[in-house]
């Protein structure tokens, strides 16, 4: 009997929502009340706060019923606790209609907490909503639901949404409804780089704000919507460039807008194609950056101009300011000299890239790999070559102690060259011995132990 007439209060409750205030309730100039009212109010609150705090919700539902019923505008944890409750009674239910009741009664609540309470922000408080509506409904939410709430808030926020990882949530329920229904791809493209440029100066104003904690959350959360993207389907080189084509020209002079297609189109792969290309010679006539350098380092190597790919591997290097990137710039820039067989100029770019990223074992294995290849025009005498596997096997074992990553890799070659050392015999007619200290003459001009097999 006591669980019917709890569930009657509750329903009634629910359809009335806050036509149960006593008549003359003022939320601005008295929101506990007055008189009387007042002291139950307060006591009210009080009783609520320590049941809910102890999660027992049973206990603090009447009191809390009081205070949202009387006096709503008394106290923020009316409107704090009270999606906590429902959402403890929710979880003990089993009654699917009694459980759809608290589902409408915590989205009842937010509505109304945006009521009296206008101090707040009106976005961060519809994504509280629509999580706790994600909780609750678990896989029976209604992705449209959820994506509507979640682009209210946004457009609300836009770069100083709070809860950050908002901008995930809604990008993961804009590309549900493009994989669901594909006549959605323009929705999702145009949702994907509106999130990303709030997203990119969110991550600015942290970083002004030298809070690097929100800075690198904020990476993490594009990170995600950037992999979502990628594999969504939706963004290859085909589909970016329709997108974009007609846009460039009028666009030339947007900054912002070049950045934005160079951006795109290199994180789906596509920096070869002419539409990125021509986008990073725009933006490095305005502004020369890291991103425009490369694009044009890719163009001067389809094209063949090595001298131009150079200077902007280089460039893009110096500007870039994220280490790992420009690690890698400086590593493609190496394995082009490579190709060209300039030894020497190869190591130096290997060693630019190191200097960037200490921890790049593949820098230290294509040293390693260039000492190999020229054993042969090391030394005048043919049978000192094994001596200069002995110093790329150096460079090998240096990379996986900096690098773990390529550990198979490194003693793949350890074990190839290793069989190219000097064998016992002749280093004993050479008067060559095992652990000694020798000088690797020409470009490489360094020494090494001697390893003998």
């Amino acid at each position: 009997m006591k669980k019917l007439v709890l569930s009657a209060f509750i329903a009634i409750a629910t359809i009335a929502g806050l036509s149960a205030q006593q008549a003359g309730y003022d939320p601005v100039k008295a929101p506990f009340g007055h008189g009387e009212d007042s002291v139950a109010c307060r006591m009210n609150l009080s009783l609520m706060a320590t049941s809910a705090k102890a999660e027992n919700y049973k206990e603090a539902l009447k009191p809390w019923m009081e205070v949202y019923e009387n006096c709503p505008a008394a106290s923020k944890n009316t409107f704090i606790y009270g999606p906590q409750i429902f959402m403890g009674l929710y979880a003990a239910e089993t009654d699917a209609a009694k459980k759809q009741e608290y589902v409408d009664k915590v989205m009842e609540i937010y509505d109304n907490r945006m009521k009296y309470f206008t101090d707040e922000e009106k976005g961060t408080i519809i994504a509280r909503k629509a999580y706790a509506y994600m909780e609750m409904m678990d896989d029976k939410a209604d992705t449209d639901v959820i994506y509507g709430w979640l682009g209210e808030a946004l457009e609300l926020m836009k770069s100083d949404m709070e809860p950050k990882d908002a901008y995930s949530y809604y990008m993961a329920h804009s590309l549900t409804q493009f994989l669901t229904d594909q006549s959605k791809k323009d929705q999702y493209l145009n949702d994907y780089f509106t999130v990303t440029e709030y997203v990119d100066e969110a991550i600015k104003k942290a970083n002004a704000a030298n809070d690097k904690a929100n800075a690198d959350y904020l990476e993490l959360v594009k990170d995600v919507i950037v992999k979502g993207f990628v594999g969504s389907g939706a963004g290859d080189c085909e589909t970016l460039t329709e997108y974009y084509a007609d846009q460039l020209e009028p666009n030339k002079a947007n900054k912002e807008f070049l950045n934005e297609i160079i951006t795109a189109l290199s994180s789906v792969g596509c920096t070869d194609a002419d539409l990125y290309l021509t986008a990073s010679e725009y933006l490095y006539q305005l502004e020369p950056s890291a991103a425009a350098a490369i694009g044009l380092a890719n163009k001067a190597l389809r094209d063949k101009d090595y001298d131009a790919a150079v200077k902007y591997y280089s460039d893009g290097a110096k500007m870039e300011t994220d280490k790992d990137k420009a690690s890698s710039y400086m590593m493609q820039l190496a394995g082009i000299f490579s190709n060209q067989r300039n030894f020497a100029r190869a190591r130096q770019a290997a060693n630019e890239a190191l200097q960037y990223n200490p921890n790049n074992g593949s820098a230290y294995i294509l040293i390693g790999q260039l000492y190999a290849t020229s054993a042969g025009n090391i030394f005048p005498e043919a049978e000192k070559r094994g001596l200069v596997f002995n110093a790329a096997v150096d460079k090998m074992q240096r990379a996986k102690a900096v690098d773990p990553s390529v550990t198979a890799e490194a003693n793949r070659y350890i074990n190839q060259y290793s069989g190219y050392f000097m064998d016992t015999e002749t280093a004993f007619m050479m008067g060559i011995k095992a652990g000694e200290s020798v000088f690797i003459p020409g470009w490489i001009g360094e020494s090494t132990t001697v390893r003998l097999r």
